[in-house]
């Protein structure tokens, strides 16, 4: 459409097919921003999965080999690793970039519970001394709370 300026000039205005044609390209624009950020996004929640499953696979590595592990010996022989019940919560660093913005380092931390039972596991009139164990690792990522869980089973030693 045309409309009358200064001077009785005919000016067009923007068309329907010139703002249809722009349209495609803001949406390029927008996920050209949007698409960076969401691989970011996916691969921060990847990084802090890994570290957690690392400081899992670490405390079940402890309990699977901390010894000597003699649970039916007199007086028992059980290491610290093995204590039956509930550890309180440990503070585990996930992630700690080296170098953050302005040389300030961003540190991001789980809790760490550990929780050991025996099975009491009786197979022909013998017991078999096998405990289990439970690593959970807990954390909280752009508001939404993650949780990473490692199981063990462990045997006596003799």
């Amino acid at each position: 459409s045309w409309r009358a300026v200064g001077g009785g000039r005919r000016v067009a205005l923007p068309s329907a097919g010139v703002l249809a044609a722009a349209a495609p390209l803001g949406l390029l624009a927008a996920g050209a921003i949007w698409a960076p950020h969401e691989a970011n996004t996916a691969s921060s929640i990847a990084r802090l999965y890994t570290g957690a499953e690392t400081a899992a696979q670490n405390q079940i590595d402890v309990i699977l080999t901390d010894s000597p592990f003699n649970s039916q010996t007199n007086p028992a022989q059980i290491p610290p690793a093995l204590t039956l019940g509930t550890s309180a919560a440990q503070t585990v660093t996930l992630y700690s970039e080296p170098g953050g913005a302005g040389g300030q380092t961003h540190t991001i931390t789980g809790q760490m519970v550990t929780t050991v039972v025996s099975n009491n596991v009786v197979t022909q009139g013998q017991n078999l001394n096998l405990y289990s164990a439970t690593v959970v690792v807990t954390y909280t990522y752009r508001s939404k709370v993650y949780r990473v869980q490692l199981n063990a089973m462990r045997a006596s030693d003799v």
